[in-house]
């Protein structure tokens, strides 16, 4: 994994049962989304813009698949994080049975 056990601890900590933090952090990262939407389900209607508004076709997809794309980070990120606070830490004795019963396999 890519966090420590710190950081995992740090995240837990700060994100656990709370949204409204998420929401924040969404709302400073993307601020023309609708800060009020649940995690992961974000409507932008930049996203539906028709391709024939901007001066070249190549260009227009290029600007709107960067942006959506990073809109998609963002909020996966986001959620990552509240996946992250949610999971309970494994205790070294459920840790110990988790491993030996892995090994049995």
């Amino acid at each position: 994994m890519r966090f420590t056990d710190s950081e995992l601890e740090l995240i837990r900590r700060t994100f656990k049962g709370n949204e409204t933090l998420l929401k924040l952090l969404r709302k400073v990262f993307l601020p023309e989304l609708d800060p009020d939407a649940p995690l992961g389900q974000i409507i932008d209607l930049w996203m539906t813009i028709p391709v024939n508004q901007y001066p070249s076709d190549q260009q227009a997809i290029i600007n709107l698949l960067a942006r959506n794309q990073l809109i998609m980070h963002i909020e996966q990120q986001l959620m990552q994080l509240q996946k992250l606070a949610e999971t309970e830490e494994e205790t070294e004795e459920e840790k110990k049975e988790r491993i030996k019963k892995d090994s049995v396999k």
